[in-house]
């Protein structure tokens, strides 16, 4: 039976600083949430003059799993269903000019949301003791809707559970022109990659209600 749960996916994407009770589609309270102890997506590329990174943590994720209990959304075959949204004026940098070049050449004012859906996954055990997950899926940026797969590397350490990935990607497969500033001396390199950290911790909901 099908239990539909808004909830933090445990290998791959999170809102930042948050404790996210699981729930089932009846709203009981399945006795445990994920707690993300940090969280950061970034975009790394390169330019003609120098490197430039942009970074968020406002991720919003809603999920579909065949199984109620959370420890379970590793086991294969239990998520059925992902969806991630990320605003891309929720991106910072340390390089205003070039933020703004950035949102300009994503159309943020006509799509201000980068889209990610989950079509399926994989899971392998990892040389380090972990899991790999390989999700595959949709990636819509500026409205440009292109088939993506990513590789994340899941490890446990101590109680928590890292998680870390990055994927290339070329703006103009999205109908992106590479930003360029100042009369054009600068220009923006197409490839760019997308980097996830994460670190997660699941505790029992008795618990984090009580913000422990």
């Amino acid at each position: 039976m099908r239990k539909t749960l808004s909830i933090c996916v445990l290998a791959l994407f999170a809102y930042s600083g948050h404790s996210i009770a699981a729930l089932r589609s009846d709203g009981a309270d399945l006795g445990a949430s994920l707690t993300v102890r940090s969280a950061k997506l970034s975009i790394d590329g390169t330019s003609t003059m120098h490197d430039y990174s942009l970074s968020t943590t406002s991720l919003a994720i809603t999920a579909t799993t065949a199984s109620p209990a959370p420890e379970s959304l590793l086991a294969r075959g239990t998520l059925q269903a992902l969806e991630l949204q990320i605003p891309v004026d929720s991106f910072t940098s340390d390089k205003e000019g070039l933020k703004k070049q950035m949102l300009k050449a994503l159309r943020a004012d006509k799509h201000p949301l980068i889209i990610f859906k989950l079509t399926t996954y994989g899971l392998e055990s990892s040389p380090n003791g972990g899991v790999i997950v390989k999700p595959a899926g949709t990636l819509t940026v500026a409205g440009v809707e292109q088939p993506v797969d990513l590789v994340l590397d899941v490890r446990e350490a101590d109680g928590v559970l890292q998680v870390h990935g990055s994927r290339d990607l070329l703006m103009t497969d999205f109908g992106i022109k590479p930003p360029t500033m100042f009369m054009g001396m600068l220009k923006t390199n197409n490839k760019v990659t997308v980097k996830f950290d994460l670190q997660l911790t699941l505790a029992p909901q008795a618990l984090a209600s009580k913000g422990l």
